[in-house]
């Protein structure tokens, strides 16, 4: 029995391309790599996982993708944005808002809306029912949680400046740092391709916005490798007005309760500790069972 798991950057719109990856996870917890970050658009994306899907026969698909899944607010922020904007902001970071006014990237013909379909619709992180099963992340949010931040004059540190298409901010060293932490995480796991790959991307002088789509979809997969690894994870917000998932961490997890509570939110509703458990019941409840 196996478990399918992938990293979608997804670029947000039809026009516009980002990046996939992803690996086999055996019964007996070892990682079987599927090359490394591929540049997709949404359609190519799953056309990439059905393939996956067909050659490797999992019993669980669980796929990580950067961009909002649930989107129901016609302007401004959506609830999760308000609550994950101070972490993001204390460190010198912005967050991009999701609302349906952004036709192109949620209006009723968005292409996430059809991928999402394809694959089951949004998942619940905290009652998993289908076999496959798409979550929406943060790749920012995930390296807040991981403690990936750099010495500020600000207590909580900075983000990394790793975009390369913000030439002003961008920051060669900025840029490898996120690498060489992520190539640490993945190095774990034995996924010698995925090291290799990062690598030759952290060695370049001057990395594109492709590259780093790819190493937004490593982080993605990593959020993915915490899940089926039964590791505690934060999943803020909700399925009614969306939400995000992310790797637990001591630190965000606090500031995200501060925050629940200026905002007069009750945290434990906002921020819940959780592990990917259900999932492995349901299969173990219909004789399919698997363990990470």
């Amino acid at each position: 029995m196996t478990n399918l798991l992938i990293g979608f950057d997804s670029a947000w719109t039809s026009e516009k391309r980002g990046a996939i990856v992803g690996v086999v996870q055996e019964d007996d917890g070892r990682f079987w790599e599927l090359g490394p970050p591929r540049t997709v658009n949404f359609k190519e994306a799953a056309n990439t996982i059905s393939e996956w899907q067909t050659e490797r026969r999992p019993v669980a698909t669980i796929i990580l993708l950067d961009q909002p899944t649930i989107v129901t607010n016609d302007a401004g922020q959506r609830p999760v944005e308000k609550l994950v904007s101070s972490p993001v902001g204390r460190r010198h970071g912005g967050m991009q808002p999701a609302n349906t006014a952004r036709a192109d990237m949620f209006g009723p013909e968005a292409p996430v809306w059809e991928f999402l379909e394809l694959f089951g619709g949004v998942a619940d992180p905290l009652n998993p029912k289908a076999d496959t099963q798409v979550f929406e992340t943060y790749p920012v949010l995930a390296m807040i949680a991981l403690g990936w931040e750099l010495p500020d004059k600000r207590p909580t540190g900075r983000l990394p400046k790793y975009n390369p298409e913000r030439r002003n901010p961008f920051s060669i060293a900025d840029w490898r740092h996120v690498c060489d932490r992520l190539s640490e995480k993945i190095a774990t796991r034995q996924l010698s391709c995925l090291v290799a790959w990062i690598s030759e991307v952290r060695a370049k002088q001057s990395p594109c916005k492709k590259d780093q789509n790819g190493i937004d979809a490593c982080i993605c997969l990593l959020v993915a490798l915490y899940l089926v690894e039964q590791k505690d994870c934060l999943m803020v917000g909700n399925t009614d007005t969306g939400y995000i998932v992310v790797p637990h961490g001591d630190g965000l997890r606090r500031e995200l309760d501060e925050r629940c509570k200026e905002a007069h939110l009750d945290p434990p509703l906002w921020v819940r500790t959780f592990t990917l458990s259900a999932v492995h019941q349901h299969h173990a409840a219909t004789g399919a069972g698997h363990r990470p």
